[in-house]
């Protein structure tokens, strides 16, 4: 028989024996995987070997649901925003902040931009100040322009 989720007509059948659910036969769902049901433990075990490894996949599946649910999310100011995967923190470590654009860009997408040949900024590709008070320049029109 196969590991998925066994239906004759309206009923559940046990994934082993084939017993139809009823008032007297009471199913139960694999613990694990919760695919199939069986009417006891005898049909449990000796379905184990057919079942063992679609009920691992299937519990590694329902894990995998249940941690990503209940994590906290991130703010949007946290991913890159050219490979769009979170920077690591701590952040000021695995990123730079570029003053043209006001973005964070990690360090990847910041070494694969200079491996091109790209000095300027990876992001919006304004050209970098040669020097402080053309940076500081640059920043306070930025500002100007947000406000």
């Amino acid at each position: 028989m196969s590991c998925v989720s066994v239906v004759d007509g309206s009923n559940e059948v046990c994934a082993n024996c084939g017993t139809t659910a009823s008032d007297i036969v009471k199913l139960k769902n694999c613990t694990a995987c919760r695919l199939v049901k069986y009417c006891g433990v005898d049909c449990q075990r000796a379905h184990r070997k057919r079942h063992k490894k679609a009920c691992k996949q299937r519990a590694a599946e329902l894990e995998d649901e249940r941690l990503y649910s209940q994590g906290l999310k991130r703010p949007e100011r946290d991913f890159c925003p050219i490979c769009t995967l979170p920077i690591p923190l701590p952040m000021h470590e695995h990123s730079f902040f570029k003053a043209c654009c006001t973005k964070q860009i990690c360090n990847g997408c910041s070494m694969a931009a200079r491996k091109r040949g790209m000095f300027d900024c990876a992001f919006c590709r304004t050209p970098m100040p040669d020097n402080d008070a053309d940076m500081l320049a640059m920043i306070r029109a930025r500002v100007k322009r947000m406000i």
